[in-house]
């Protein structure tokens, strides 16, 4: 039967097969194309679990269609199904590397994840096939803001946690990424800062300043840093820049007027304390800073007023009831001296039952154990704190004042000269106190014993010998040379329980 057709209809064939081919061909793109229309539409309407399954029925039909991946994408993303739409994602990439919107995509998923690394990575991908792309390097400038973002947040937390090696790991990546983010060298330097590390903290903070001049944090924390380095002309000038951008912030008006005070520059911390506690009054610690200037200035009455008003807002504050004793003495009211040492001991002890190894709450329950002259107690607890804490001045002044009750003259020179050292600077009252005990007139231990024939036998067990240059029938007064310090004491005759001297005079 097939010989009998010809080649004409043989050809007639072939091309209505071609055609057929070409019609279901175009058929199923055009219905491809339909799903795809449809997904669109579902999407605009929010509807993407509808736009999900339209766009999949246009992949099986073409499956290789980077636009189609690409919607796909949006539409898991819109319906929180993430990796998925990190799946699509990345096929458009592999379909067509030049579909730089699916980069950006991409990157906002990692970000949306965690994976800032991932972000990052992407990005510096499709950077590198369209440099020149405005949207890609906008997209670099916001991921890796928020890498920094986590970097920082993530490196409190750890220096919290007390992982300061991952804190600083964490911060200099930071720094990495970019150089020139001026908070991040804040941060970095208050993190050296609260680590007692001055000198890196000093050098991060400068560098935050030269990339933002009006940074009032990184101003301020570098005055504290100078301040903690003793170095207060610095931090007073630290301190007034940043007052030049912020003039209300009370710490920072209480650190300017504690500055000049260790300057002992009272007249210019007045002013400063003052302003300080009327922006905030119910500040105690600003309360505590100008009662201890008015009193460390002389102004005893407005010293009181100040330390009445802070115990009647915190009883416990810590020391107050020593200045108020030390203030009360000097004014003779030793019976309201005494109560306000004891008030002292009695809230360092209820507070030394959580921690009995506290050097500052031994420092100040033996400077009030001192002052109602339980000198024992008083050096027992002094010398505990000097144990865990032997860089502590204020421990050595304290224990200067027992020395010197205690007559041991020369052990409270040793002292003084002691906390000398841990100053940065010459401080009056510390020099004031070394000529005190040198010229004391009071009762002088047996440290300051020499080769001189006179012996003056106390009451209380001690003697004291010296050259005795007057006498009368109330005092003996004696001149007495050790270690090349000269100094006359006078011993009233009601402590004398005897004296021999070269000449017999009993």
């Amino acid at each position: 039967m097939y010989k009998n057709i010809s080649l004409k209809k043989i050809f007639e064939l072939v091309i209505i097969l071609v055609l057929l081919v070409v019609l279901v061909f175009i058929g199923k793109n055009k219905l491809a194309v339909f799903y795809y229309n449809r997904g669109n539409d579902c999407f605009g309407r929010r509807l993407y679990k509808d736009a999900i399954s339209y766009f999949n029925k246009a992949l099986k039909i073409e499956p290789e269609v980077a636009l189609v991946h690409y919607s796909l994408a949006n539409a898991y993303m819109e319906d929180k199904t993430e990796d998925k739409a990190r799946e699509e994602y990345n096929r458009v990439i592999r379909l067509d590397s030049r579909f730089t919107p699916a980069y950006k995509a991409l990157a906002r998923v990692y970000l949306k994840q965690g994976l800032y690394q991932e972000a990052m990575d992407i990005l510096s991908k499709a950077e590198v096939i369209d440099p020149d792309n405005p949207g890609i390097k906008e997209a670099i400038s916001y991921s890796s803001s928020e890498y920094i973002a986590y970097l920082l947040n993530a490196g409190a937390d750890a220096f919290l946690a007390g992982d300061k090696l991952r804190a600083y790991e964490l911060l200099n990546k930071a720094l990495r990424i970019n150089p020139d983010y001026a908070f991040s060298r804040y941060m970095l330097g208050y993190f050296y800062y609260a680590d007692n590390k001055y000198d890196e903290s000093e050098g991060m903070l400068k560098e935050a300043i030269r990339l933002d001049g009006k940074s009032f944090w990184a101003r301020k924390l570098l005055g504290d840093v100078y301040f903690e380095k003793r170095i207060f002309d610095k931090a007073i000038e630290e301190y007034r820049l940043a007052l030049a951008i912020n003039g209300n912030d009370a710490v920072l008006l209480n650190n300017i007027g504690l500055a000049y005070m260790n300057l002992e520059k009272y007249d210019e911390a007045i002013p400063f304390l003052k302003e300080s506690l009327s922006i905030n009054p119910g500040n105690i610690n600003i309360r505590y800073s100008l009662a201890s200037l008015y009193r460390d200035s002389g102004r005893s009455s407005e010293a009181i007023l100040e330390y009445n008003n802070l115990v009647n807002m915190q009883p416990d504050y810590p020391n107050v009831h020593n200045d108020l004793g030390d203030i009360y003495k000097q004014q003779g009211r030793i019976e309201e001296a005494f109560g306000e040492y004891r008030k002292e001991i009695y809230f360092c002890q209820s507070k030394l039952l959580r921690d009995p190894s506290d050097p500052f709450l031994l420092t100040d329950i033996s400077y009030a154990y001192n002052g109602i002259e339980e000198y024992n107690k008083a050096k027992e607890c002094i010398d505990k704190a000097l144990a865990v804490k032997p860089d502590y001045r204020q421990a050595y002044l304290t224990l200067a004042g027992i020395h010197k009750n205690l007559g041991n003259s020369l052990d409270a020179l040793a002292a003084l000269k002691k906390a000398g050292e841990l100053s940065s600077q010459k401080y009056f009252f510390i020099e004031k106190a070394i000529t005190d005990i040198k010229e004391f007139k009071g009762p002088i231990g047996r440290d300051l014993v020499s080769s001189s024939a006179d012996t003056v036998y106390l009451k209380n067990g001690r003697q004291l010998k010296g050259v005795i240059k007057e006498e009368s029938i109330d005092n003996i007064i004696l001149e007495i040379n050790s270690a090349g310090i000269i100094g006359s004491v006078t011993l009233p005759r009601d402590n004398i329980e005897r004296v021999v001297s070269k000449r017999n005079i009993n």
